[in-house]
């Protein structure tokens, strides 16, 4: 196992492969650390006596997407058992839905793709700015009833018209971190985990 200087100054990826009751997967690839918080948060809820509920699973995975996953719409949710590739800054993203491009070599992702139910066709976003565009949603945003209800996501396509998206109707929200977590935010949430860590 490798200790926790390593662990901070390179990031160890592991797979969490998401199969959907619709046949899709999902693959994405997860740190050492939100692995083991995402194990207990699942194992939290195999209690049928757990005072709580949640319609969707939500994770960070790399590279800097935040992930929104509908409850009702997974099959069967895998930690692999694949080796951990270590890797000093993480880079492969598993193209699920077929919407990448590149430029120059680079890998352009969208910055919103949203799976609805019963359609295989995402809905894509890709010319938005965080500050502009901001969601203003977070995984607290998942958990109350009526934003799950009758709350909507609303987004600009490349036309400039606003779209209004029903969160009942949503299986998969895949989106930039920045749209979520401003980076400032982020930063100073990284290191308050790391002061956590640090007393564990």
């Amino acid at each position: 196992m490798p200790n926790k200087k390593y662990m901070d100054e390179h990031v160890l990826l592991h797979t969490l492969r998401i199969e959907l009751m619709n046949g899709k997967v999902l693959l994405y690839n997860i740190d050492g650390y939100r692995k083991e918080e995402l194990e207990n948060w699942l194992k939290a809820r195999t209690d049928d006596l757990m005072e709580f509920s949640d319609d969707f699973l939500s994770f960070y995975a790399s590279p800097d997407r935040m992930a929104f996953v509908r409850i009702a719409a997974i099959k069967l949710l895998i930690f692999c058992w694949d080796a951990a590739v270590t890797v000093p800054e993480p880079s492969q993203y598993h193209d699920h839905f077929e919407v990448t491009s590149t430029f120059e070599e680079e890998l352009l992702i969208p910055a919103v793709i949203i799976l609805l139910r019963q359609d295989p066709v995402p809905l894509i976003f890709s010319d938005l700015d965080p500050d502009t565009n901001f969601l203003g949603i977070d995984e607290e945003s998942f958990s109350r009833d009526h934003f799950l209800k009758g709350g909507f996501i609303s987004l600009p396509d490349e036309d400039g018209e606003q779209n209004y998206i029903p969160v009942t109707n949503i299986d998969c929200l895949e989106v930039a971190r920045s749209f979520i977590y401003p980076d400032d935010m982020w930063e100073e949430m990284e290191e308050m985990r790391k002061i956590e860590d640090n007393k564990n």
